[in-house]
């Protein structure tokens, strides 16, 4: 008997829909983008339980006639090409005739759409891949789209889904990239009958705004040119705007949101001179070029795109940047004022008078109904009256609610240093300029280290031979005798290495001392980064970090350990947004060198003449242990024998 099995339909489709339907994201992706190709210039999209529970897509494009509404859910049906050499002169966002099949397979999916040609609009349910009857349902001209119970007859992928939470922070990701990406589209996106987002179509500056904000406008210069048969346009931060991670870097090919190598290198190649460690640039960067010279169909999702000339794409955007960057007199034709919002864009939309109308409609309890009517509901869209209020004037900039920060405490000010030994030496009171390059030669020793990351693990070299203190020099080295050998010791990198091993183990074994901040520490992150932040809360309780989650991507944090309470906490958080490996180490490398900071800060320093108490107290911590490094990689000791000392003097040869 064969061992070969044709797969029914039931199966086939749930194996298609893995590729296309990854997450609840994945489903507004889909949604959003057949909505764009419809011409829809109003969009609504409501969620609940991140997506898992309900996702609700709502537009005014051209809808879908009665006899397609059947086909839209048949794998591979589409109407955005019809023989294989369209595939060369892609147009559109969907051409795969996926979206609808692949979602309707793994949830139960509801359709509701009119065009301006019929009378009444009709629905069609499907669950699971089964397909109901197509029934009246009196609506406004559009489609929208109800899926509920994602991932219901399929177990496994549904234990793979995050938290709702974590799964609404991925929807909003996505959402932002949409609305960049389609700035002529309005959209307006409610999770839990709460508004996110909300943007009005007026173009790429109102898209920024809406989604990052008037400061980022502020710190952004917008581009546009066109060589080599290539467009591009968008926004580029300042050399001294940066992020500390890539979330903030958004690409679209032909209209299309992508994840590409090629224009990610090309500028983050261009920034290289400009960025420091753990800094990324600012981008939004719309780039046309000729469909033909384009493949979108290498991704199940559309998520990646190849140019057939990566190195033309690479070096038209490297150019460009640069320009900009380095103020060139030929960056005059390439930095331009955003283009002016366009006036009357919502009543030069593809919709109907009636979606304008001003009849009061409760949409978000229509929203929660189980009988969930399909008309527009009025929040989701503009009142006439109010759309042409809107196109004479600019909106007002949206102010956040006034949250008391404060970025640096004065706790600190006056509180006594956390040190061992009194600390008067100055940068002042070096010696020679001998020993000023002596000490350059170790910073550079010390930044290299920094760079490499090298592990703070110690090697351990104890010795059993008497040791004799014999005096101090330079105000910088003790000098010991231990049997045939001298040993000299940096009393700087010693103490260092004390007080960060002191540092370390409190916050390793959560033994830290805790200090209340008289005003708490506010921050706002975008939504992947709340994710990062969310599921680490604990951890960040557990070493002395107070920390707790608000609404809209908003932290505060109320309390920290001593020693870091004078840090800058801007940079600390982005050292930790930006650290790859945080979630992987019980101690994140940001910490780490925070904590290597404030151990270098509160040693002592060279050329400052210890006490014999002092000399004392850090011999007995160093216990003979000959083979420590300070935190950044140093070597504490060094052991000169007496070989070695007899060949400086030619005594043996």
């Amino acid at each position: 008997m064969g061992k070969i099995n044709l797969l029914p339909k039931s199966v086939y489709n749930r194996i298609s829909a893995g590729e296309v339907v990854e997450r609840p994201s994945s489903v507004v992706k889909e949604l959003f983008e057949n909505a764009v190709d419809a011409g829809a210039r109003d969009i609504f999209i409501s969620i609940e339980r991140g997506g898992i529970d309900e996702i609700f897509v709502l537009d005014n494009g051209l809808g879908i006639e009665k006899d397609d509404i059947p086909k839209a859910f048949l794998p591979h049906a589409t109407s955005k090409i019809s023989v294989a050499e369209d595939l060369d002169d892609i147009r559109t966002l969907g051409f795969r005739g996926e979206a609808l099949a692949s979602i309707a397979a793994v949830s139960v999916c509801k359709i509701t759409s009119k065009t301006k040609s019929e009378e009444i609009g009709y629905t069609l349910v499907c669950e699971g891949g089964s397909f109901g009857s197509v029934t009246e349902s009196p609506c406004n001209d559009g489609t929208s789209v109800l899926v509920k119970n994602l991932f219901f007859n399929v177990p496994a992928r549904l234990k793979f889904l995050k938290t709702p939470k974590s799964e609404e922070n991925d929807v909003s990701s996505t959402i932002e990239k949409l609305i960049l990406a389609n700035p002529d589209v309005s959209v307006r996106y409610v999770a839990d009958g709460k508004l996110v987002f909300q943007s009005f179509g007026g173009g790429i500056e109102d898209a920024v705004l809406s989604v990052y904000g008037k400061d980022t406008i502020d710190n952004c210069y917008y581009v546009e040119s066109s060589s080599n048969g290539i467009t591009v346009k968008g926004y580029l931060g300042g050399t001294n705007y940066f992020k500390p991670n890539r979330t903030y870097q958004t690409i679209i090919v032909n209209g299309r949101w992508v994840v590409d190598n090629t224009v990610s290198l090309s500028v983050h190649n261009a920034y290289s001179n400009y960025l420091m460690k753990r800094q990324y640039p600012f981008y939004v960067l719309s780039v046309t070029v000729p469909p033909e010279i384009l493949d979108v169909n290498v991704h199940p999702r559309k998520a990646e795109v190849r140019f057939s000339n990566n190195q033309i794409v690479y070096g038209t955007i490297y150019s460009l940047v640069t320009k900009v960057l380095d103020g060139s007199a030929s960056a005059l034709n390439v930095v331009k004022k955003a283009p002016e919002e366009k006036k009357g864009f919502i009543q030069n939309k593809i919709v109907d008078e009636t979606l304008m109308s001003s009849r009061p409609v409760d949409s978000f309890s229509a929203l929660k109904s189980e009988g969930k009517p399909y008309v527009m509901p009025e929040e989701a869209y503009f009142k006439k009256n109010a759309a042409n209020d809107f196109a004479k004037k600019k909106l007002d900039d949206y102010v956040f609610p006034e949250v008391p920060i404060k970025k640096k405490t004065k706790v600190a000010d006056e509180a006594r240093d956390i040190r061992d030994f009194f600390d008067t030496g100055s940068e002042e009171d070096r010696g020679s300029s001998e020993i000023d390059d002596v000490f350059k030669e170790n910073k550079a020793y010390i930044e290299k280290i920094e760079r490499e990351r090298r592990s703070a693990e110690q090697l351990s070299v104890p010795t059993d031979a008497p040791v004799k203190y014999v005096g101090q020099i330079l105000n910088t080295f003790l000098v010991l005798e231990c049997g045939d050998d001298m040993i000299l010791i940096d009393q700087h990198a010693a103490h260092e290495r004390f007080l960060y091993d002191k540092f370390y183990e409190a916050v390793k074994t959560n033994g830290v001392v805790k200090q209340s901040l008289l005003y708490p520490y506010a921050f706002r992150v975008n939504p992947r980064e709340f994710d990062i932040l969310y599921d680490e809360m604990q951890y960040f309780r557990n070493i002395g970090i107070d920390i707790e989650a608000a609404d809209d991507n908003l932290f505060k944090v109320y309390s920290v350990p001593v020693e870091l309470v004078d840090i800058d906490y801007d940079a600390f958080f982005g050292d930790v947004l930006s650290d790859e490996k945080f979630k992987n180490e019980k101690i994140p490398t940001a910490l780490t060198e925070k904590l290597m900071q404030k151990a270098c800060k509160s040693a002592i320093k060279e050329g400052y003449e210890l006490s014999r108490s002092e000399i004392d107290s850090l011999l007995s911590q160093l216990k003979n242990d000959w083979g420590l490094k300070c935190p950044h990689g140093r070597p504490v000791a060094v052991r000169i024998s007496r070989t070695e000392i007899y060949k400086w003097f030619k005594r043996i040869v």
